[in-house]
Formats: C-alpha cells, sequence, structure tokens
C-alpha cells in the first residue's frame, strides 16, 4: 500500500475526534468490531497467499477485499490511538479510567493481532523464497546467519506481542521488531533501492510506535487504577 495513502487514511482516522464527540459504550464497541475486523483481516490473508488460488478474478476480489479491510483498520487505529491519547488527561473519574482501560485492551488485542498476523505471513513468505532472500542479503553484504535471525526474531516478536495480556513482553516484543523494520528500511537506503521497497517496513513502524504509546498509556491506566482506593481513602 502507498505510504501516503496509509499515512492520510489514519490521520483522518484520527481528526474524527475532533469533528464528532462519540460517548464511551460506543467507542468501547468500536473497539470491539475492530477486533473482529482484525481476524477477518487474518483469515483472508492467509486464503490469498497461501491457498493456491489460481483463478484471477478471484485474486483480483480478495486483493481488493484486502486492501478495503487495510483502510478500514488504519483509518480505526488512527480514531482510537487519538481518542485514548485525548480522553487519557480528562480522566477525573475511576468509572472513566475503567472504562478507557477497555477501550486500550480492546485496541491492543486488535492492534496486536494484525501486526503479530503480519509479521507470521512475512515470515512464511521468506521461508518459501529462501533462494531470493539468501541472494539479497548476500547483495546486501549480511551474512546467511542474520537472515536465519530475523526469521527467527520476527515471529518471536510478534509471539510477545500476541501474548501480551498474558506475558506482558509487548513492550520489549515491539522495541525488537521496531530494530528490526528500522534495520529493513537503512539498508534500502543505504543500497539506494527504490523508495517503494521501504513501503511496508514503514507502515510497521508506524503501526508499532503507535503499539508502543498504547502500551504506555495501559501502564499509566493501570497505575491510576493501584493508585485510586488510596486517593479516595485521604477523602473520606
Amino acid at each position: 500500500m502507498d505510504i501516503m495513502i496509509f499515512t492520510g487514511v489514519l490521520l483522518l482516522g484520527g481528526l474524527f475526534n475532533f469533528i464528532k464527540e462519540v460517548d464511551t459504550k460506543t467507542v468501547i464497541r468500536i473497539s470491539g468490531i475492530y477486533i473482529f475486523i482484525a481476524w477477518v483481516s487474518v483469515v483472508y490473508t492467509w486464503i490469498f497467499y497461501f491457498t493456491g488460488v489460481n483463478d484471477a478474478d478471484l485474486q483480483k476480489v480478495l486483493s481488493i477485499f484486502l486492501q478495503l479491510i487495510s483502510l478500514i483498520m488504519y483509518g480505526t487505529l488512527g480514531y482510537l490511538a487519538a481518542y485514548i491519547a485525548l480522553n487519557f488527561q480528562e480522566l477525573t473519574e475511576q468509572a472513566e479510567n475503567a472504562a478507557l482501560q477497555r477501550i486500550i485492551r480492546k485496541t491492543l488485542r486488535a492492534v496486536s493481532i494484525a501486526i503479530a498476523n503480519t509479521f507470521m505471513v512475512v515470515t512464511l513468505g521468506k521461508s518459501l523464497h529462501m533462494p531470493y532472500m539468501m541472494a539479497f542479503f548476500r547483495q546486501s553484504c549480511y551474512a546467511i546467519w542474520f537472515l536465519y535471525f530475523i526469521m527467527g526474531a520476527e515471529p518471536l516478536g510478534a509471539i510477545g506481542i500476541l501474548f501480551h495480556s498474558r506475558l506482558k513482553t509487548g513492550p520489549l516484543a515491539t522495541l525488537g521488531l521496531i530494530i528490526v523494520m528500522l534495520c529493513a528500511v537503512t539498508t534500502h537506503l543505504y543500497y539506494h533501492d527504490p523508495f517503494s521497497d521501504s513501503y511496508e517496513a514503514i507502515i510497521q513502524l508506524i503501526n508499532l510506535s503507535l503499539l508502543l504509546l498504547i502500551y504506555h498509556y495501559e501502564r499509566q491506566s493501570n497505575k491510576n487504577q493501584r493508585l485510586a482506593p488510596a486517593y479516595a481513602a485521604t477523602n473520606v
């Protein structure tokens, strides 16, 4: 996907917060729908890339459908990330904090599903095209062991993000994947590859950065909830 389209849709989603005020219950529903769309994207992505669909018309329909889903997901991510950032500073009651926590959890779940799926698909794609990947790494003056390292790091990072709610490994896994994507972009720029070769890595850098920001708000929200009983006790 063109980086300008991705950025534009993401920003439009964020700007919607300033166009129309939506009540908290509706935002919770939107974050729930976001999770559903993320799973739909997973299913159709694997159908499109790995089921051996040979019909040209069906491939075109699946491709268009996946692009539409991606646009909806990016717009929703932009809206929810901006909503969380804008409303976090305005929390005054424990009930508001609890509602925002639900939105944060659901948003994290949806983004985790989408990002984990992307890196799993990319890793499997690399494994199916090893001669090309080895040639690219040699051309880029990287040792072949580094290719295997990247192919191990990406799914491990995806798992760390996907199971953050249980393992609390999301921030560390996200930082690791950000480093991998920065390496990819730097390599393409150093060897003067077409800028379009870096599109997907840049898109994932933006997604991972937003994910890291939401982890920050999750941590602060949890801290506020732990402090709330003590604060309430001092005001009785």
